[in-house]
């Protein structure tokens, strides 16, 4: 049996486990996130440590918030600055002594998903992160899809309603059709009495089914610009499947309104006629789809190391 460490480094923790090569988890923990670059190496390195005391490590797979090169490069580094134009991958090996692959969280995510959760048994599917932003991996014929300069799957940078004040960002999917910066922070801006990062999404959407107006209002315009998003990926990719993540995801209600309004906007296309929509479910991992996602990333680059 081989073994494996996962490691998920988010804005708030950092999530990992053992995991064989089955993709069995044995054991899992999770510490608070250094910001700091140099403390988080020691971070990693003190888990796989731990883990080497008692297992004889194949190899170490990390799940990083960025923009990541498939050679471990991490282009950008989200919320972790020190992380930006690092070959993080090289650092790791030299001080471990271990292969270690790294891959862009929502990457990660998708992994996951085509290994062992959702969406195993298709060969074309995208997998859609909804949260404080949108994160986006695509899986064609079975192999994760990095496009030509590893942007792939960016999905929140994508325009979804008019350009305002020529401010790009304010119009993307990230800024409209995500729970976070679609919802809640509009909500606490327009609301005296509320503090930023004060209220959650559950939270905003009780409010709404209470009758507040300003929530509906907010999370109709949300509905609008993610299914927009979701129904333009569909369009471009032709999946089988789409998968939403994301906490929101296990709510049936959020996912029956999303396929409904993705739903509308085809039939609304009289062009459209015959063609086919994916269909578009939600994720079966949540917080261990960056350990398994970022350990099949591993498994997959030493088989194909071997060949």
């Amino acid at each position: 049996m081989a073994y494996y460490v996962g490691i998920d480094i988010g804005g708030t923790n950092v999530k990992y486990g053992l995991v064989t090569e089955t993709g069995d988890i044995l054991a899992e923990g999770k510490v608070s996130t250094h910001h700091n670059g140099t403390e988080l190496i020691q971070t990693i390195e003190e888990i796989v440590h731990g883990y080497q005391q008692d297992y004889s490590l194949t190899a170490v797979g990390l799940s990083v918030p960025g923009v990541v090169e498939e050679t471990g490069y991490l282009t950008t580094g989200g919320s972790i600055q020190d992380f930006y134009d690092m070959d993080l991958k090289g650092l790791l090996e030299k001080k471990l002594n271990l292969p270690v692959f790294v891959e862009n969280d929502a990457n990660s995510a998708a992994l996951a998903e085509k290994w062992l959760g959702a969406g195993r048994e298709y060969q074309h599917l995208l997998c859609v992160v909804v949260g404080t932003g949108i994160g986006g991996g695509i899986i064609i014929n079975g192999d994760l899809f990095r496009g030509a300069h590893s942007n792939a799957g960016e999905f929140g940078f994508m325009v979804v309603q008019p350009i305002e004040h020529q401010d790009t960002r304010l119009a993307t999917l990230s800024l409209t059709g995500s729970v976070q910066c679609g919802v809640v922070s509009p909500y606490e801006i327009s609301q005296s009495g509320y503090e930023i990062n004060q209220l959650d999404g559950e939270t905003v959407f009780r409010l709404a089914a209470e009758g507040d107006e300003v929530a509906q209002q907010l999370i109709d315009v949300f509905y609008d610009r993610l299914a927009i998003g979701v129904f333009n990926m569909a369009i471009a990719f032709d999946p089988e499947i789409v998968l939403i993540g994301g906490a929101i995801s296990s709510n049936p209600s959020f996912m029956m309104e999303l396929n409904r309004r993705v739903r509308a906007l085809k039939e609304g296309h009289i062009d459209m006629g015959n063609v086919q929509l994916p269909a578009i479910r939600n994720c079966q991992f949540f917080n261990q789809a960056g350990i398994i996602g970022a350990v099949y990333r591993s498994i997959k680059a030493l088989a194909k190391e071997a060949n």
